[in-house]
């Protein structure tokens, strides 16, 4: 396998950027490459940075190869790969039913979720308890948790969403269902945005996508966010970031993920991106 090249994150951003835009052009193509023709992957949003990233390197690798990557949600994912509509099918939540028995699961990496809020917000955490009171709805305002008399606007992902799967399962337990007031979105990026944009705003994201530029994150239980407390346990927010393919992967969609599950890609680039390397899991 090629070396991979370090790269700081703001150019691994920009590079996904590129390659999501379909910018730039490309090399000649080297003739003795054995891998040729085209990947389709799409689902998770929360996956998508470092899909999209896995894309851009295995195509700067591999120049007879095109992949291409979109979101959509990982409900959407999992049905478009089992109807063959793509290759690989990206979810944050683990196909169940009927989808299990013709759908293969790789785990490419875990993903931790943050909670964020409006920067000027004072309050730095929640119990776990008060967060589920907040999402439900039973909670409305920041003073009856330490905060500001300023209303709770809580901002949710859609219910096809495998991040909102996560926290429903995580946070509330099986109990109630996230506050129908609550203000949809449909990405994490747009849960940042209206967050960074909405005083008195809550909102759950995949930790790739916190910038402590635009909005706040909370600690949990006492415990502030990082991937150590990932693997310690005392982070109580997280899932695995799967790639499914229908039956066993071969050919191009079996290279691909070779290149993503390599200890190389793993170590050089899942973490950067603010997701844990499922390489460590033995820390677990």
């Amino acid at each position: 396998m090629a070396v991979l090249r370090s790269r700081p994150l703001a150019a691994i951003l920009l590079a996904a950027t590129l390659l999501l835009a379909g910018c730039g052009s490309r090399p000649q193509a080297d003739p003795n490459d054995p891998l040729a023709g085209t990947i389709t992957a799409s689902g998770s949003t929360a996956l998508l940075p470092l899909a999209s990233l896995a894309a851009e390197i295995f195509m700067e690798e591999h120049l007879n190869v095109t992949v291409n990557v979109s979101g959509g949600g990982s409900y959407n994912g999992l049905q478009q790969v089992a109807v063959g509509a793509v290759d690989i099918g990206n979810s944050d939540i683990p196909a169940t039913g009927e989808l299990a028995d013709v759908l293969v699961e790789h785990r490419v990496a875990i993903a931790p979720f943050v909670i964020i809020v409006h920067p000027e917000n004072p309050v730095d955490g929640l119990t776990m308890e008060q967060l589920a009171g907040i999402l439900r709805g039973e909670i409305t305002n920041w003073q009856e948790v330490g905060g500001p008399d300023l209303e709770i606007v809580v901002v949710s992902r859609q219910q096809s969403s495998g991040s909102r799967a996560t926290i429903v399962e995580k946070v509330l337990a099986g109990e109630g269902d996230i506050s129908p007031q609550a203000l949809v979105q449909d990405s994490n990026g747009k849960v940042v945005t209206t967050v960074q944009y909405t005083p008195g705003a809550i909102g759950y994201i995949d930790a790739s996508y916190h910038r402590p530029s635009k909005v706040k994150a909370l600690a949990l239980d006492g415990v502030a966010y990082s991937p150590d407390a990932v693997l310690e346990g005392r982070w109580p927010i997280w899932t695995y970031e799967y790639m499914y393919t229908k039956g066993e992967p071969a050919g191009l969609a079996r290279a691909f993920l070779e290149f993503v599950l390599s200890p190389e890609f793993q170590e050089e680039y899942v973490a950067e991106l603010g997701f844990v390397p499922i390489t460590r899991e033995t820390a677990r």
